[in-house]
């Protein structure tokens, strides 16, 4: 008879796991529908100990008062603790994690002249009017476009639109189509079309979609925005991660490394030293966009202690900080940028905490290395708020509930910032006017066309005003480095120009170092900047 019990209990047990087999294998095979959820828990391990020690705690107090002897008083006792530390753990998870993080990522100070943007490469299109532009050219009937990304076509910043199904069933049936380019340094509407069908991609369901099959093969990260890269002939899709260092009851974030699917839908995991030596990623922003925004977050837990960086917070604000993100606007800090040595830097733009809409401190991210610099200021500079009310007030004739004020960029020229906004029509068909705040003395230029723009940027004149033009012989050309920038004095005649490399754009360098001494020349200079050279 006891036999007979053992074999039924052996029948019941089989029955009862092989269901649980047949969910587990189902959980596992569509594991990453439940990426947010798993990653919720693994970016918070407090959260675990807590329900584990819950489920642990109510049968072990109920043994404990059946049974009362030391072992079971001892477990119960041991449960209690771990699940009050892991409470508290849990509260203070965000300012553990924060403070930190602080301490991996500690600004250098640059000075405002180091940032001088290019001025060859020039951000003037908004992603609304992008968007706008790039959805008049879909002619395809089950196509539309995804989302706007800033990415980078031959060394210049572009925004990217990944050609998607429309509707669900055709998200199923179909495959993104290709990538649509829209030329930023302009405010025309100048569009490239790479037409590729993509096996792996945005938007495409269920298992072609681009995040299923990343989490496939790399679950426990988080993805940053997929940028398309046009690369000889060929585009690919490159994802920036985030990792998380274990802390116990928390986790810090870190760069992760760089995923780069194929037009074939093939995936290659690459760390970042992997990634900083890929030729197909030069010049390309591989430090994660999301990462950069919560590093900037954390700068806020300057402090030693946690605990007195939440006090501070709290009561005191002290050295607070707060990201600047325009309302209504739908793109947010940071900023991708390139300065005039070619580098490109995710630009954040931070208010001091509270009602105060000064500028406390532009933050610049390595968009590659993800080396951090900051720009202190010494005089009081208003901020991207206040500056769109300049704006409003200097255009009042304007219909302000026909046309919004969009995109405040920090934009340097030779050390002075000044803030550069769109105005757009509220549908995004086109920009109205493009204009420049000076952050110091609120001064407000507004320009019409594309032309005034480029000449105010590079000469630092408006329109109508021109370079002073110096000829002759050049007698003698120095270079010398101050600061690692190098400078030049050039003397012509009775003139003597400096110059340096830090205001000058690369074509300019160019021109400086095919000088010599004898050359018959034509240097324009504006402000006692060079902004052309001619060769007699």
């Amino acid at each position: 008879m006891k036999e007979i019990n053992i074999k039924i209990g052996s029948k019941r047990g089989a029955l009862w796991i092989a269901p649980l087999l047949v969910i587990a294998l189902l959980v596992w095979i569509a594991r990453p529908w439940f990426h947010g959820l798993i990653m919720g828990f693994y970016r918070n391990p407090s959260i675990i100990y807590i329900i584990i020690s819950l489920l642990l705690l109510f049968p072990c107090s109920i043994k404990a008062k059946l049974a009362p002897t030391n072992k079971n008083r001892a477990i119960t006792g041991a449960l209690v603790v771990v699940l009050i530390l892991s409470l508290s753990a849990s509260i203070l998870s965000g300012a553990l994690m924060n403070t930190a993080l602080y301490n991996e990522y500690h600004p250098s100070s640059v000075s405002s002249e180091m940032s001088q943007l290019s001025t060859s490469k020039i951000r003037i299109l908004p992603k609304f009017t992008a968007y706008k532009y790039a959805l008049d050219t879909i002619e395809y009937a089950r196509y539309t476009l995804g989302d706007a990304h800033l990415t980078i076509k031959d060394g210049s910043p572009v925004w990217g639109f990944y050609i998607v199904p429309d509707g669900a069933w055709n998200a199923i049936k179909l495959k993104d189509k290709g990538v649509l380019f829209v030329d930023m340094n302009t405010t025309q509407a100048k569009i490239e079309r790479v037409e590729r069908e993509l096996q792996v991609g945005p938007e495409m369901q269920i298992f072609d979609n681009l995040e299923w099959r990343i989490y496939k093969e790399h679950y426990l990260i988080d993805l940053d925005l997929p940028r398309a890269l046009y690369y000889e002939g060929k585009v690919y899709i490159v994802v920036p991660y985030i990792e998380y260092q274990f802390r116990v009851f928390y986790t810090v974030p870190k760069w992760g490394g760089v995923i780069i699917v194929d037009e074939d839908g093939n995936i290659e995991d690459l760390t970042p030293e992997e990634a900083l030596k890929d030729e197909r990623l030069k010049e390309f922003p591989i430090f994660p966009e999301r990462l950069t925004r919560d590093i900037i977050n954390a700068q806020n837990y300057w402090k030693e202690g946690v605990l007195d960086n939440i006090i501070n917070l709290w009561i005191y604000h002290k050295d607070q900080i707060e990201l600047i993100d325009v309302s209504n606007q739908g793109n947010r800090q940071p900023f991708l940028v390139i300065t005039s040595d070619g580098k490109e830097y995710w630009m954040t733009a931070v208010e001091p905490y509270g009602k105060a809409y000064g500028l406390a401190a532009i933050y610049l991210m390595d968009a590659q290395s993800g080396e951090m610099s900051q720009i202190k200021f010494d005089t009081p500079l208003t901020g991207p708020v206040k500056a769109i009310d300049y704006v409003k007030k200097a255009l009042p004739t304007f219909d302000w509930n026909q046309f919004i004020t969009v995109e405040p960029i920090p934009v340097f020229m030779k050390g002075t910032l000044w803030w550069r906004i769109a105005v757009i029509p509220r549908t995004g068909s086109g920009i109205a006017k493009i204009a420049f705040v000076n952050a110091e003395t609120k001064d407000v230029k507004i320009f019409e066309s594309e032309k005034e723009v480029k000449e105010f940027l590079i000469y630092g004149q408006i329109r109508g005003e021109k370079p002073q033009e110096v000829s002759g012989t050049l007698e003698a050309i120095y270079s010398y480095t101050k600061n690692g920038n190098t400078h030049w004095v050039l003397v012509i005649g009775n003139t003597t120009i400096y110059a340096n490399a830090a205001e000058l754009s690369g074509e300019l360098i160019y021109k400086l170092l095919t000088l010599k001494e004898g050359d018959s020349v034509v240097i324009k200079v504006s402000g006692e900047r060079i902004v052309d050279i001619e060769k007699g």
